[in-house]
């Protein structure tokens, strides 16, 4: 009986007593826990590529409205509306070069192959060439665009 008596007692005393090792002034309970440090930065975060443009954003082209994505490292990838078109590529100086496929098999060499535009030294434009697959002609000049809308038009200097 002595033990049950002495257990409830220790429960109690637990129970509460325990709260009061993690109020703070404000009668707030926290746990204790590791500070976090929740300052931005020091430095802004830059561009790491080497494109002065910034194709991100929406444009109009001779195959449909096209959606771009830019990361940091020059990484695009997007959508196109003809045929549910797929482009990825890299973009260094103002080339963007890569591979577009579309529906219904995304596959080379009918439905995909490898693509090179050129923005305009403002960056609101392009002009490009495509073919289907890795070996076949290029299709010269057969892809430009507008840019409606998006990001700033060229990286800061």
């Amino acid at each position: 009986m002595k033990r049950i008596g002495l257990a409830v007692c220790l429960l109690l005393c637990v129970l509460f007593l325990a709260p009061a090792a993690y109020a703070r002034r404000d009668d707030t309970t926290v746990p204790p826990g590791p500070s976090l440090n929740l300052q931005p930065p020091a430095e802004k975060l830059t561009f790491k590529g080497t494109s002065p443009c910034i194709c991100g954003g929406t444009w109009q082209s001779n195959w449909g409205e096209m959606m771009l994505s830019q990361t940091s490292d020059g990484k695009v990838t997007g959508e196109y509306t003809h045929d549910q078109g797929k482009i990825e590529g890299t973009i260094s100086g103002n080339s963007f070069s890569g591979r577009w496929s579309e529906a219904p098999s995304y596959q080379d060499p009918n439905d995909g192959g490898l693509m090179e535009l050129t923005f305009s030294d403002d960056c609101m434009t392009f002009t490009g060439r495509w073919k289907y697959g890795t070996t076949g002609d290029w299709k010269e000049n057969n892809w430009s665009g507008q840019k409606i809308q998006g990001a700033p038009k060229k990286m800061p200097e």
